[in-house]
């Protein structure tokens, strides 16, 4: 019974010595459990999370849908292919581009032009227009090339398969590709058009009377290739052009030519200030001229005089529009990629510019990089 008694009471010491019940602890515990319950524990505020806006995502549009050309337009467009591939050049895209049309040069093709943006705002003058012009010379075969790049760039920004979306906002821009196709279409394309005139020295401009054919035939000795024509606004291409002009009131005109390898300015004189009463001033355009030559890897800015008939002249020098003039380097149909690579840019600058506002830099959104369908 001995041995029972000592291994129960070594039981009951083990237990003791492990745990003791609450109403056997001691008043120090307690002490000390009650000041850590006294304690305050700061709050520290966590600043909530800005809210960041989701961006828009807008959704792509068929990129080249099939347009419902009229008859004319689209036997046109076939043309158009046609020397394309002759200058292998690739697909024109001519027949997924809506065109308007009124009027038709001397042999009947229409005299086509794209509009990119919401003309109706025109009238609100909330819209900053420019007008861009290609093919004047039927022989500068390259600058015909470059406003299909133009076109088929705003066509892949309009419909989201390229950025820039947003920096055509309240822009209105119009091309004209091709404004003297009877010379394009020609085998050996010529610098005048069916009539044998030189359709930038046809517009009426306030010396023209006076000094287009007196300079054409004392200075030029009849050159077949300056031909002003037998009176100003004679051909169906300069009315074409003129009617442009009338209908869009554009605040900038880009006209693409070679191969002088320049940019010339026609347009109101540069001007920071000016407090005189008649005095037109346009604070940007000379910045924009030079925006554009340095996004054009600093190509050569030339002032190149204006001539009797010019449009130049008619645009830029009488009705105070700034008229920009880009002389490709060549006309050679092997080097396309190359001027638009050089030049694209520069385009876009020049279109996304609000001629009422300092000079925006703006580029390009890269197409190589860019997932697009050809």
């Amino acid at each position: 019974m001995s041995s029972k008694l000592t291994f129960t009471f070594l039981i009951l010491a083990l237990l003791s010595s492990c745990a003791r019940p609450s109403f056997l602890k001691d008043s120090s515990e307690e002490k000390q459990a009650n000041e850590l319950k006294s304690v305050k524990v700061p709050v520290v505020e966590v600043a909530p999370k800005p809210v960041v806006k989701e961006k828009k995502v807008l959704p792509k549009l068929e990129l080249w849908p099939k347009i419902a050309q009229n008859n004319k337009v689209a036997k046109y467009c076939k043309k158009v292919d046609k020397k394309f591939h002759h200058w292998g050049w690739g697909k024109s895209r001519c027949q997924n581009i809506e065109w308007l049309n009124v009027r038709t040069s001397h042999l009947g093709d229409p005299l086509i032009w794209a509009v990119y943006g919401d003309e109706s705002k025109l009238k609100e003058g909330s819209v900053d227009m420019t007008l861009i012009l290609c093919g004047v010379h039927g022989d500068e075969i390259t600058p015909i090339k470059f406003c299909f790049d133009i076109i088929h760039h705003l066509e892949r920004v309009t419909k989201n398969h390229l950025p820039g979306h947003e920096d055509l906002k309240d822009k209105l821009v119009v091309v004209a590709p091709i404004v003297n196709p009877d010379s394009f279409f020609k085998r050996r394309p010529t610098r005048t058009n069916a009539r044998g005139v030189d359709v930038n020295r046809n517009f009426p401009t306030k010396d023209w009377s006076k000094d287009a054919r007196r300079l054409w035939i004392s200075r030029y000795k009849r050159d077949k290739r300056r031909n002003p024509g037998r009176s100003a606004l004679s051909e169906q291409e300069t009315v074409f052009q003129v009617n442009l002009i009338k209908r869009y009131s554009p605040a900038k005109i880009i006209s693409v030519h070679a191969p002088l390898t320049i940019i010339d300015y026609d347009g109101p004189e540069f001007a920071e200030h000016s407090h005189e009463a008649g005095q037109f001033v346009v604070p940007n355009a000379k910045q924009l001229l030079v925006q554009m030559s340095q996004k054009a890897n600093d190509y050569k800015i030339k002032n190149y005089p204006f001539f009797p008939g010019s449009l130049g002249n008619y645009a830029g020098n009488e009705r105070k529009i700034p008229t920009y003039t880009i002389e490709l380097p060549t006309s050679d149909n092997r080097r396309h990629k190359d001027y638009w690579n050089t030049f694209k840019d520069a385009i876009h600058s020049a279109i996304t510019h609000d001629m009422n506002k300092d000079v925006e830099v703006a580029t390009a959104p890269d197409e190589d990089k860019a997932a697009t369908t050809n």
